[in-house]
């Protein structure tokens, strides 16, 4: 949890070079590397993963802190299974269809790599709309984290500080 902090508030650009020596001589990136899995990952299959949209919205760090303050983790696809369960829930669920979510997906560490969470897991199945990702920089800020529409599953990637809801994970047994 501590590790997921410092990646968090690094990320938010709270740490500074005066609170460098929290970090030592690694970067965001090195950090990232290393611990593959800094929030709850995936599981073997077989297991089945509940899903949860929290009622208020947030930026896309606050959205993976939130999961993990949780027990959760933002919302993972691995697979097409993945894809159609979670339609599946946003359908019986009740979830506006034209709304988008965050989900985990994003290039922070390496811009046109999209990976999970804050986690080294490349994301490998993806679905993105057309012209997308288009990396557009708006006011100052280049667009690093990835929403998904409710209805077509489309992928777009977005400013990570655009207030969203977003889709919590966990699997169960």
């Amino acid at each position: 949890m501590f590790l997921l902090t410092i990646a968090v508030l690094a990320l938010f650009g709270v740490l500074k070079n005066s609170n460098a020596e929290i970090l030592g001589n690694q970067t965001v990136r090195d950090i990232l590397l290393k611990n593959k899995c800094l929030c709850p990952c995936g599981a073997s299959s077989g297991l089945w993963k509940n899903f949860l949209i929290p009622y208020s919205e947030a930026n896309w760090f606050e959205a993976v802190s939130y999961c993990s303050e949780i027990g959760m983790s933002i919302l993972q696809i691995s697979s097409k299974y993945d894809n159609k369960d979670l339609q599946d829930w946003l359908n019986e669920n009740g979830e506006e269809s034209a709304a988008s979510y965050w989900i985990g997906a994003n290039d922070l560490a390496t811009s046109g790599v999209y990976r999970w969470g804050l986690t080294n897991k490349r994301a490998s199945l993806t679905q993105w709309a057309s012209g997308e990702p288009n990396s557009a920089t708006i006011r100052g800020e280049i667009e690093h984290c990835v929403e998904i529409r409710a209805d077509t599953l489309e992928w777009n990637d977005s400013l990570c500080s655009k207030q969203l809801k977003f889709i919590c994970e966990k699997f169960v047994e």
